[in-house]
């Protein structure tokens, strides 16, 4: 199982690469990241597509101890941290709970829907693929005449029984990246996010 650190250089470089592959395929009318961790590589990839962004959030119930151990988890060593998700991906304890609770970040305007005639969905990773099925679901029930795609920057083999992705940069790779709470860009992420969100007044 390979490790690897990315920073927000790298992560918009890999971004800008797979955009610049989709755009000889595709034209995207929208991008919706997975929040949080799908944002930047949504902005990365805009400065190809150009085309509207859009939140969408999908929590699970485990969801809040991860919030809470996380920080404490940033000051574990690399072999450790790396370890214990190793542990938690071969426990497979995240394929027990696949309800997940999706909503959008902001008002969806109705009259806008029909515009929209290519998706991109856009994730940091695909583990279980419960999270990335139900975004699918609930994007496919509300643009139903549009064609959905989705990226992932990693897929584990263990979710692809459950949903398929359209376009990878990494498998079943362990990526430090600046979304991740242990990274030194972890800051600049947040700030990045949150300075998106209030120009959008969400």
């Amino acid at each position: 199982m390979e490790c690897i650190e990315l920073s927000l250089e790298e992560l918009k470089d890999t971004s800008i690469e797979v955009a610049k592959k989709i755009i000889l395929e595709k034209k995207i009318d929208l991008i919706i990241y997975i929040a949080k961790a799908g944002f930047p590589i949504a902005m990365y990839m805009n400065e190809v597509f150009h085309c509207e962004l859009l939140g969408i959030v999908a929590k699970r119930k485990g969801n809040r101890l991860k919030e809470i151990l996380g920080p404490i988890l940033s000051y574990c060593p690399k072999v450790i941290r790396n370890g214990l998700i190793k542990m938690e991906l071969k426990s497979k304890v995240h394929m027990h709970d696949i309800e997940r609770h999706v909503m959008f970040e902001e008002k969806i305007d109705v009259d806008a829907i029909s515009k929209f005639k290519t998706i991109l969905i856009v994730d940091d990773s695909v583990d279980t693929g419960n999270s990335a099925l139900a975004v699918l679901n609930e994007v496919k029930s509300i643009f139903k005449d549009s064609t959905v795609l989705f990226y992932a920057l990693n897929v584990w083999s263990q979710s692809k029984s459950v949903v398929s992705v359209d376009y990878l940069s990494f498998s079943d790779t362990i990526i430090k990246a600046p979304m991740s709470k242990d990274s030194k860009e972890y800051k600049k992420f947040i700030e990045m996010y949150q300075d998106f969100i209030k120009k959008r007044n969400i």
